[in-house]
C-alpha cells in the first residue's frame, strides 16, 4: 500500500464500495497534493496549462496523422469547404490577430475609459505569446500538414528541404522564404485567439461563452483548413492561457473598473437617506 496517509484513508474508508468505484477515491488523494502544488499562487499562473497542455499533446500527437488525413488530405482545405463557408472560416481565424486586435482596443479605448489602462496587460500578453509561440516554432522546427509528415520534430540542428531550388533549412533561418512550413507546431492563430478571448473574459465577463465559441471556431478552422494538426491547437490553447497568466499576475489587483471607493458611494447613500426616513429634519440638503 502506498505510504501516502490519504490513499490509505481512502482505500479503506470506500471497502464496502464496487473496486472501480472505490479506487477513484484514492486516485484522488494521490492527485491532491499535485493539484495543491499546481495551484499555488506562485505557480498557478503557468503550472496547469503546461501540464494540461503537456497531456493534451501526447494524447494527441498519435492521432494527428489519422485526424489531418480524414478532416484535411494532403493538408489541404477540407474537400466540400469552399465558397462562402470558407470566405467566412478564414476571416474568423483572425480573431485575436493584429488588426482584429488593434479594433477592439480603439472600440475599448472609446467605449470603456475605466479600462483604457488595462489595455497595457493585453499588450504584455500578445508580447509575452508572441515570444513563447515563435520560439518554440524555431525550437521545434515540425513541419505542417502540407508536407506529411506528423512524427518529425526537427529540433534546433535538424533541417529540411523547402523546396525546389530552395535548398535545406532549419526551422530557426525565420529569413528563409517559406521557412514557416517548418512552423506547425504551437499553432499562432489558436495561441493569439486564447490570448484575446482570455483579456477580454476578465474585463467583461458576460462574454465568456462567446469568446468560448470564437476559440473553438479558430481551432477547428485550423484543422479544416490543413494548416496545423490537432496537438499543435492543443500546444497553443496552452500557450495562450500561460501568456494571459503571466500577463495579468503582474497586476493582480482590480479589472481596470470603477475602484472600490466609488463603487461603495451609492451604497452609502442609500444607508444615509434610509436613516434619515424616519425624520426627515435630519436628511442631507441640496
Amino acid at each position: 500500500m502506498s505510504r501516502n496517509p490519504g490513499f490509505r484513508i481512502s482505500w479503506e474508508h470506500n471497502r464496502g464500495l464496487a473496486t472501480p468505484i472505490r479506487a477513484l477515491h484514492p486516485l484522488w488523494a494521490l492527485w491532491s497534493p499535485a493539484h495543491r502544488r499546481l495551484n499555488d499562487p506562485r505557480r498557478r499562473a503557468w503550472a496547469p496549462p503546461l501540464l494540461y497542455g503537456l497531456l493534451a499533446v501526447l494524447i494527441l500527437w498519435p492521432l494527428d496523422g489519422r485526424l489531418s488525413a480524414a478532416i484535411a488530405p494532403e493538408g489541404r482545405a477540407a474537400p466540400w469547404l469552399g465558397g462562402d463557408l470558407r470566405r467566412e472560416l478564414e476571416a474568423l481565424q483572425q480573431f485575436g490577430q493584429g488588426t482584429i486586435t488593434l479594433a477592439i482596443a480603439a472600440a475599448i479605448w472609446m467605449l470603456d475609459p475605466s479600462r483604457r489602462r488595462r489595455l497595457l496587460d493585453w499588450l504584455a500578453a500578445v508580447a509575452i505569446a508572441a515570444a513563447l509561440a515563435f520560439g518554440l516554432k524555431m525550437l521545434l522546427g515540425r513541419p505542417r500538414p502540407v508536407l506529411g509528415e506528423p512524427d518529425l520534430l526537427l529540433g534546433p540542428f535538424g533541417m529540411y528541404p523547402l523546396g525546389p531550388g530552395q535548398g535545406i533549412a532549419h526551422a530557426w533561418e525565420f529569413w528563409r522564404e517559406d521557412v514557416s512550413k517548418l512552423w506547425s507546431m504551437p499553432s499562432s492563430h489558436t495561441v493569439f485567439a486564447v490570448v484575446a478571448a482570455g483579456m477580454l473574459t476578465a474585463w467583461y465577463p458576460r462574454l465568456r461563452a462567446l469568446m468560448i465559441g470564437l476559440v473553438l471556431v479558430v481551432a477547428l478552422g485550423r484543422l479544416l483548413l490543413g494548416g496545423h494538426y490537432a496537438s499543435d491547437i492543443a500546444a497553443g490553447v496552452a500557450v495562450g492561457l500561460i501568456a494571459v497568466g503571466l500577463a495579468r499576475r503582474w497586476r493582480p489587483s482590480g479589472d481596470g473598473g470603477p475602484s472600490p471607493a466609488s463603487s461603495t458611494e451609492p451604497a452609502a447613500a442609500d444607508r444615509a437617506a434610509y436613516t434619515c426616513l424616519p425624520q426627515p429634519e435630519r436628511c442631507p440638503r441640496g
